[in-house]
């Protein structure tokens, strides 16, 4: 007998066991599963029992199908709303069709949601989002990504592996993105220049290690919001369990860049320390950034910052990535490698009064890169 229905407590085992035959890379132990559901729903400030942790699809008892259901707090344009964010949805291949198709409805008819977010690596889900009024957004805000070395002594054959092949996709980027990487290691990387000038480390502005985010980590971000654009973001609460929850595989870092005069908050990067193994290969990920006016200072004297932790913790490359045209450009003037990067999130805003009246607005939305998975 096949039937679907809500995730329970007594299925968290037999669940981690699935995701780990299904998903092997992702899920490597089920202590490792656990703790992404201990993560996703008992941590999480958003979660209650009114909400589904996500539902499953049975066969003769057996979990053949499930989609992961994370609830986020949110704030849309200054009000506070709920989001549900769609993880993991998987069916075994002998039953994909309509009970796919089922799965994925329990989701999406979920009541008093104002936002349903999925989350891919590529295209392949387009036309079949589209279908059900979810609009696509391709992230970062310019498809770039920078390789920064912090000590160009230090490039090896897996730093090399590591600009040539990670995240290249020829089908999509096209042989010249390969061959314009290629180009990079025969020579311009040696013209790299410092992202931090000299008066990165005056006494005008001090960076730090951050651990908890306050009120003034949203009002600079709404600082920062351009005005005809719907944002979306995080409260306060939703920002600490995003930013300083613990995870087994990677370790995030917030670091902060205060005006010295006043001690105020002028800017703060969220960043992953995570081993690629394919390339073994340590890496500083941004995964957020946030800057009052865009000022350059205060970006240096974040990255400066972010390279000391870099070779606190032998991590060569940084993996940046710009918000705004001005820094995109100051990126570009270090001769930093460019290369092209997309993640594709799906937005569907509810039917509900207030939600319909800012789709029929037609205006971009504005929301984090930082998913919560």
């Amino acid at each position: 007998m096949i039937k679907i229905r809500k995730v329970e407590d007594k299925d968290l085992l037999p669940l981690s066991e699935f995701l780990r035959k299904v998903f092997p890379t992702q899920f490597e132990t089920q202590k490792y599963c656990l703790q992404k559901f201990e993560y996703w729903w008992s941590t999480n400030p958003a979660y209650s029992d009114q909400i589904s942790r996500g539902w499953i699809l049975e066969s003769d008892e057996a979990i053949v199908g499930f989609i992961g259901n994370i609830p986020v707090n949110i704030i849309v344009d200054g009000e506070a709303k709920l989001a549900v964010a769609a993880v993991y949805w998987y069916m075994d291949p002998s039953l994909r069709g309509i009970y796919s198709i089922r799965l994925f409805n329990e989701f999406i008819k979920q009541k008093n949601i104002s936002v349903f977010q999925f989350k891919y690596r590529n295209e392949s889900m387009k036309i079949f989002l589209s279908r059900y009024n979810f609009k696509e957004y391709i992230l970062p805000q310019f498809q770039q990504q920078y390789i920064y070395m912090i000590d160009k002594k230090r490039l090896n054959l897996y730093t090399i592996a590591f600009i040539l092949f990670n995240n290249l996709n020829l089908k999509l980027q096209g042989l010249s993105e390969l061959v314009r990487r290629l180009g990079f290691l025969m020579g311009p990387w040696k013209l790299q220049k410092s992202l931090v000038q000299g008066n990165a480390l005056d006494e005008e502005y001090t960076s730090s290690i951050c651990t908890s985010c306050d009120a003034s980590f949203l009002s600079l971000h709404h600082l920062n919001h351009r005005n005809n654009d719907i944002d979306i973001f995080y409260d306060v609460k939703t920002l600490n369990w995003l930013y300083f929850s613990e995870r087994e595989n990677n370790k995030r870092i917030v670091i902060q860049c205060k005006r010295s005069s006043d001690n105020s908050l002028v800017g703060y990067m969220v960043f992953d320390i995570y081993l690629h193994n394919l390339y073994r290969e340590k890496i500083l990920h941004l995964m957020e950034i946030c800057i009052e006016k865009e000022n350059l200072q205060v970006l240096q004297s974040l990255i400066a910052f972010a390279t000391e932790i870099g070779k606190q913790n032998n991590i060569n490359l940084l993996i940046l990535w710009a918000n705004s045209p001005n820094i995109d450009a100051y990126f570009q003037s270090a001769d930093v490698l460019k290369r092209s990067v997309r993640t594709y999130r799906y937005v569907r805003l509810s039917d509900s009064n207030d939600m319909s009246k800012l789709n029929n607005e037609c205006r971009k939305i504005n929301f984090s890169l930082i998913w919560p998975v």
